[in-house]
């Protein structure tokens, strides 16, 4: 290989590697997205339990990844290892609506009726719901 064709390939390279490590840049520091400036689906906790426990695989393609008005009441609030605030709310006898707040909010109980807004990352034993704001 003569030192042009070499310069070429390393210069191509070069530039490869600058593309690739501004991508990079660019999604580590992309803001996280937002549910209180999104639109939501409207959906009950009970009705988002339900969904998942029938199919998780169709609630999947409906709900994953998606903004969600949930409304529901709380059956339990505690904090995550996070010091997080996840309030869980009554979904089915076998799954409930587990929701970690954004930012702490004192005056939750268990029985009270809340709506919330926030992102549906999946379903475990009961149905996730990240980066949750009160919702009016």
């Amino acid at each position: 290989m003569n030192k042009k064709t070499l310069s070429r390939v390393l210069g191509l390279l070069l530039i490869g590697l600058l593309i690739v490590a501004s991508f990079v840049y660019y999604l580590y520091n992309k803001p996280a997205r937002s549910a209180a400036s999104e639109k939501g689906i409207a959906v009950t906790a009970a009705e988002l339990a339900t969904a998942f426990e029938k199919d998780e695989k169709a609630a999947n393609k409906i709900y994953l990844d998606k903004t969600l008005d949930v409304n529901g009441v709380i059956s339990e609030v505690i904090s995550n290892l996070q010091g997080k605030t996840v309030v869980v709310l009554q979904g089915t006898d076998m799954a409930g609506v587990q929701c970690t707040l954004l930012e702490a909010k004192d005056g939750l109980k268990k029985n009270y009726s809340i709506h919330l807004k926030g992102i549906c990352t999946g379903f475990l034993t009961d149905v996730v719901i990240d980066r949750c704001v009160l919702s009016e």
